[in-house]
């Protein structure tokens, strides 16, 4: 194994290795993989010589340390230990509840946290379940040694602040061998995971280019077997119909895809700088041409092509390919209605709310009135209004859209347990903004069993209901029940996102305000400040999500004594009220009564008065006088104009 190359900058310190593998002797056989696995890694092209924060991105991760290879006979273990975690550059700890137990796991992570701090060490899970030991019941469970877990005191201690690791698992039912590989070169290099996706992705499409052809033959073959077994159940008549409809769409669908992947000019484009991006948008533009007289086959790949741009976050990318194929979905009547609620959902994703709920109603339309007929799918329509409604802070509505998805899942065959468990975790959420917190709770519990039993405890959506939970105890007054709550969220996000994602940015900005209840201000700050810095980045044009998390930041300022820092905050929350929503919203109203609370905080009262019943117009109007939010908003508002006692002055309140 060859010594990587130097870092140029002679203030930089020098790394014998690129990383130390600490395990269990039960995970040899992990460890060797892995092993074997990082060192053969070889990085794109495109990205080597890039510069991140842990310097310039080499071609190869070679060489790697595992100990039970590299150390020599040697009555100091200790000593050779020591010495090769010093001269490592990350530590990778395969965590399973071997691990978990193992002292010398333990010790490793702990001397190399001392010598490198807590930032360059990575977690690769293989079994078990993260902080297990936390859970009554699964003690045993635990995959994350003591040292990984907390994060160390000043005097190099373990201390009891949650360290947070970043971990990758390699389990079927977490990230699975690729994405966790992928996830843990991402953090050996600096590089970012969508940029390593996208390259392996282009790998993978030059591959697939080769075979499509033999690959779409065996999907005809396949189609058509669908259609033989499925003949037995229909008329012969509908059969040879359906035949020749399924055969023609299997065709269509073949030759399409083998003319995406045909280069536009071979003389000036180069296959292997082509990217999926240039793939996805060379195949929005043939499907519009190519199968303009196969409107249900366009729009089946227009949803399939929007739905990847969301996945990408690349919403206006989405929202243009499928208005481009707009006559085609309305022509393709139900068929159609599955891509105009993929584009209802961008809308919603982009913060256009009325242009989101006209075209969910629109997608409804297409289902025709038969309210038997296409259940499923009008369960997801009734999900996505639901949603929206949410966003527009309409309870009374919003629930009774979650109430008829649950209605049509009801009465529908083989619905997936995470689309039931979405639709009553939306359901408790609303019933939470609208004061129902024992309502709220026994839906949200409901959801969250679903999750953990059908997704894993791991799982990306397991997390988001144990933020519902958090949100719901919030509202409801039960701070350290949801300080509790949201650690979990954040922690299965932290394990499955890449650290700049808007998901994480909310579950941060719920974290802050949590803590600023409970009194832990600076921590508050950190949190809040940080999902500033993420939703920013994902809208530098402004959003709502950016607002939200500014009002309590301004309360935090203002707690502190910085009046004009406060009302700077708050004065950029509403321009991205003003850019998100385009019109007067609830949340405008209970910026005022914040902004009044920032206002009274300073003695200036007669501004203050004014914000609070400006506010409380707007929510009245926008939620109702009889909400629960506005007559807790109300309530705030009397209090800031009830005059001062004694007592309240000379404690400072």
């Amino acid at each position: 194994m060859s010594e990587p190359a130097q870092p140029k900058d002679p203030s930089t310190p020098v790394y014998a290795y690129r990383a130390f593998i600490s395990y269990s002797h039960r995970d040899k056989a992990v460890a060797t993989r892995l092993h074997r696995t990082v060192e053969s890694y070889r990085i794109p092209a495109k990205l080597v010589g890039t510069t991140t924060p842990v310097g310039e991105v080499p071609k190869r991760l070679a060489p790697v340390f595992r100990d039970r290879d590299e150390l020599p006979a040697s009555a100091d273990l200790g000593g050779e230990l020591s010495a090769a975690l010093q001269r490592s550059m990350f530590l990778i700890v395969i965590c399973s509840p071997a691990s978990s137990k193992s002292h010398w796991v333990d010790q490793e992570i702990l001397q190399f946290k001392r010598m490198h701090g807590d930032s360059r060490v990575l977690a690769l899970i293989v079994g078990g379940t993260p902080y297990g030991s936390d859970m009554p019941g699964r003690e045993d469970e635990e995959c994350f040694p003591k040292s990984l877990r907390f994060k160390l005191a000043a005097d190099g201690t373990l201390s009891d602040t949650p360290a947070e690791p970043i971990a990758a698992d390699i389990r079927t039912d977490g990230d699975g061998r690729r994405l966790a590989n992928l996830k843990l070169i991402a953090g050996l290099t600096g590089l970012k995971l969508a940029d390593l996706v996208q390259r392996e992705t282009q790998r993978r499409m030059q591959r697939l280019a080769m075979v499509t052809s033999g690959a779409m033959a065996g999907m005809v073959l396949t189609g058509g077997l669908a259609i033989y077994a499925n003949q037995r159940r229909i008329e012969a008549n509908e059969q040879r119909v359906i035949a020749q409809r399924e055969a023609a769409a299997a065709r269509a669908a073949s030759d399409y895809l083998v003319g995406t992947f045909e280069l536009s000019n071979p003389a000036t484009e180069n296959p292997r700088t082509i990217t999926a991006l240039t793939i996805l948008g060379r195949s929005a533009d043939r499907a519009r041409t190519d199968l303009a007289d196969q409107p249900a086959i366009q729009v089946r790949l227009i949803n399939t092509l929007g739905k990847a741009y969301n996945n990408l976050g690349l919403t206006k990318e989405a929202s243009a390919a499928i208005e481009a194929s707009m006559p085609a979905i309305v022509k393709a009547g139900p068929d159609g209605a599955e891509t105009m609620l993929t584009l209802a959902t961008t809308y919603w994703k982009q913060g256009a709310l009325d242009k989101a709920l006209t075209t969910a109603r629109r997608a409804e339309a297409l289902l025709g009135p038969d309210l038997k007929q296409h259940t499923a799918l009008r369960a997801q329509v009734a999900v996505a209004e639901g949603r929206i409604y949410q966003s527009s802070s309409n309870v009374p509505a919003g629930v009774a859209a979650f109430d008829r998805a649950l209605a049509f899942y009801k009465v529908s065959e083989n619905v997936p347990p995470k689309s039931l468990g979405t639709a009553l975790n939306n359901r408790g959420l609303l019933l939470s903004d609208d004061g129902q917190f024992d309502a709220a709770e026994k839906s949200l519990t409901e959801s969250l069993v679903i999750f953990r039993r059908a997704l894993g405890e791991n799982h990306l959506v397991t997390g988001q209901g144990w933020y519902a939970l958090a949100l719901n105890s919030f509202n409801a007054g039960h701070f350290a029940v949801a300080e509790g709550q949201i650690a979990n969220a954040l922690r299965i996000e932290r394990i499955v996102l890449d650290a700049d994602n808007p998901t994480i940015g909310d579950t941060l900005a719920m974290r802050g305000r949590i803590l600023q209840e409970t009194g832990k201000l600076p921590e508050a700050e950190r949190a809040l400040r940080e999902a500033v810095v993420i939703f920013r980045k994902a809208n530098p044009q402004g959003h709502y999500s950016i607002g939200i998390a500014e009002v309590y930041l301004g309360l935090i300022q203002s707690q502190r004594g910085d009046t004009k820092a406060a009302l700077s905050t708050l004065d950029d929350a509403k321009h991205n009220y003003d850019v998100s929503y385009g019109k007067i919203h609830a949340n405008h109203g209970d910026l005022l009564v914040n902004r009044a609370k920032v206002l009274a905080h300073a003695g200036r009262m007669e501004e203050a008065r004014s914000d609070c019943k400006a506010g409380l117009v707007i929510l009245a109007d926008k939620l109702g006088a009889n909400s629960s939010y506005t007559k807790q908003m109300a309530a705030t508002c009397a209090a800031l104009a009830a005059p001062k006692t004694g007592a309240d002055r000379a404690v400072g309140k």
